[in-house]
């Protein structure tokens, strides 16, 4: 009877591990000479959507019209209107960052605003039955428009819109 015995020395050896990363067609890759240390960096600064990213300046532009005949005595009318525009978050600095999905983007129209989620897959405009009008928003490198709240498509003695527009500063 012939008994061998043999053990294997468990090698732990942290040479064969790559800690860096690269970004290669907008997808992360290990990496021996990658310039990024962490897969989270990487992530972070290898997303397409990247170009929306950063500091933007926000403006909402509010119209409210309404409008009415005063008649006199001898029934001759006169067309009485009223116009008030307002304006939120009025030149005020806010960030477009990447969310949590890659098609959502978070945007913050102030520093003190409530984050909103944009997904990409839902930009451009479509026709809003219960509104009457095109709603909406598109967004490129350089510029945000945002229809909340359309003007009617016909006349109307009364209404309200609303529209936010944003211009990336860097």
């Amino acid at each position: 009877m012939l008994l061998i015995l043999s053990c294997e020395e468990d090698v732990n050896n942290n040479d064969n591990l790559i800690e860096k990363f690269s970004c290669i067609n907008n997808n992360c890759i290990a990496s021996e000479d990658g310039l990024y240390t962490t897969l989270n960096e990487c992530i972070n600064n290898c997303n397409i959507n990247n170009i929306y990213t950063g500091n933007w300046n926000f403006k909402g532009n509010g119209t409210s019209y309404s409008g009415y005949y005063v008649y006199d005595s001898l029934l001759n009318s006169q067309w009485v209107s009223n116009v008030t525009y307002t304006t939120n978050y009025n030149d005020s600095l806010g960030t477009i960052q990447i969310g949590e999905n890659i098609d959502e983007l978070i945007f913050k129209y102030c520093e003190a605003c409530d984050p909103i989620i944009y997904n990409l897959n839902d930009s451009g405009f479509v026709y809003s039955e219960s509104l009457g009008g095109n709603i909406g928003w598109v967004l490129t490198d350089t510029t945000f428009f945002n229809i909340v709240t359309p003007q009617p498509p016909g006349y109307s003695s009364s209404y309200s819109t609303y529209n936010i527009e944003g211009w990336k500063l860097e």
